[in-house]
């Protein structure tokens, strides 16, 4: 008989239980975590993928802190403004005003790349995430996107999943009634995909990691995140029309809350993560009266009753060691920016990248030619000058190529700093707009702090 393992709030699994239980055979599972630091949760997540029994189905949710999370093949150059991430906090509450006892302020936004694929995603206290894994001979990508649309559609009738497995929220208005799918569809609604003017609006993305026996499926909600507004900036770098990258590239679609309006986030996170419960326990014809229990409630988690278990998951699994060993990889500059697939940087456009450029700054010398190469973080080539003499320009660019080749690109402060040591023969204005150049692509620091 198939036993369900549920972690819920008011009972927690320790470290050691944790070890224990992820392997058994215990065929479905679930995981709410308590910890909102993104190196954490990424890491437990890793771990059930790697140690949860082959015929297992576990669904895990968190809620991370402000933070972007990048795909495993992605570009952090491109995909985020490094410039408005150290700059710009992100909320992580509402109006004390309206919730006076839900705590509001700003917290840094932290970068993160995961270990599966897909594009980049914004998170906070506002964004619930699911990740279900499970046999990968029954997993497709629809599957666990439309257990998800049902749980929103318990708050938003205008949920669907799309064509690109990703969950939006259609604008337009009522179709007639003999118009309007079966409220059974989960790749339907019962109205229009736009008004005319805004688009069905993103709400949830997902991301995919295949094995041979196991496969991950995860995404974010967009339940009231109070960044909404912000999120776009934060993800508009702005050396995206100048630089050409190898992997995976961000889909920018227009995103939106599922709620309106202010809502408390602990109690509308807690009520949504149930009824994401719900749907999977419908999904797999789990028993009702374990729902029951579940609903009200009812603490078992010391004496489990046929068979069923559940409570939370604390930060203290940072120390199982296998999870250890994640978040320091995780948290590694190496891992972060070394994993970059080779990209280059070109102030004009050349046959390894032939699109037109939006104007270059005034200040800018106007023969300024800015051309790199990285690989895996590091700068493998370089070829910049400001003459207009050919001559002059080579030997400027071999000046450079020297300062810069070899050089971590996350290692660099500020290029106005790093290229101090350049040929006396080149102007100081010269040497100082190509650095200014380069900090503002890569955002780094300004003149005033380095």
């Amino acid at each position: 008989m198939d036993t369900f393992m549920l972690v819920r709030r008011n009972s927690s699994i320790t470290a050691e239980s944790f070890q224990f239980s992820v392997p058994s055979k215990t065929k479905y599972q679930i995981y709410l975590s308590r910890s909102h630091d993104p190196f954490v949760n990424l890491s437990i997540e890793h771990y059930l993928l790697q140690k949860s029994h082959v015929d297992s189905t576990v669904l895990f949710l968190y809620v991370n802190q402000p933070c972007i999370v990048i795909g495993r093949n992605q570009n952090p150059w491109l995909e985020v403004n490094h410039e408005m991430l150290r700059r710009a906090p992100a909320v992580t509450g509402h109006l004390p005003l309206a919730y006076p006892n839900e705590e509001t302020k700003l917290q840094e936004v932290v970068l993160v790349r995961r270990r599966s694929g897909g594009g980049t995603v914004f998170h906070d206290l506002g964004n619930v995430n699911y990740s279900v894994i499970c046999p990968t001979p029954s997993f497709n990508r629809d599957k666990h996107a439309e257990m998800v649309v049902r749980a929103i559609r318990k708050n938003n009738q205008r949920a669907r999943v799309n064509e690109r497995h990703d969950i939006v929220l259609d604008t337009g208005p009522l179709l007639d009634k003999n118009a309007r799918p079966s409220p059974e569809d989960t790749h339907q609604t019962a109205y229009s995909a736009s008004d005319g003017v805004i688009p069905a609006q993103k709400v949830s993305g997902s991301a995919y990691k295949l094995t041979r026996q196991r496969s991950l499926h995860h995404g974010t909600c967009l339940l009231a995140s109070p960044n909404l507004l912000n999120i776009s900036k934060y993800l508009r770098s702005p050396a995206r029309p100048f630089l050409k990258a190898r992997g995976v590239e961000s889909v920018r679609s227009p995103i939106s809350n599922v709620f309106g309006g202010l809502k408390s986030l602990s109690k509308l996170n807690s009520a949504f993560q149930l009824q994401i419960v719900e749907s999977f326990a419908d999904l797999y014809g789990l028993d009702s009266g374990m729902l029951s229990e579940i609903r009200n409630e009812t603490p078992n988690a010391d004496t489990p009753r046929n068979g069923c278990l559940w409570g939370h998951l604390n930060d203290d699994l940072r120390e199982v060691p296998e999870i250890k060993k994640g978040i320091k990889e995780l948290e590694s500059k190496d891992w972060l920016y070394g994993q970059t697939p080779q990209f280059t940087l070109s102030s004009y456009a050349s046959e390894v990248d032939d699109r037109e450029r939006p104007p270059l700054p005034a200040w800018l010398p106007f023969s300024a030619r800015i051309f790199l190469t990285i690989k895996s973080g590091v700068i493998v080539s370089s070829k910049i000058s400001t003459s207009s003499d050919p001559q002059i320009a080579d030997k400027e660019a071999e000046n450079l190529d020297e300062l810069l080749k070899g050089h971590r690109l996350s290692e660099i402060n500020t290029f106005k700093k790093h290229l101090r040591s350049a040929d006396p023969k080149w102007g100081d204005h010269d040497i100082q707009s190509i650095a200014n150049w380069l900090d503002l692509m890569f955002g780094k620091l300004p003149q005033d702090q380095n």
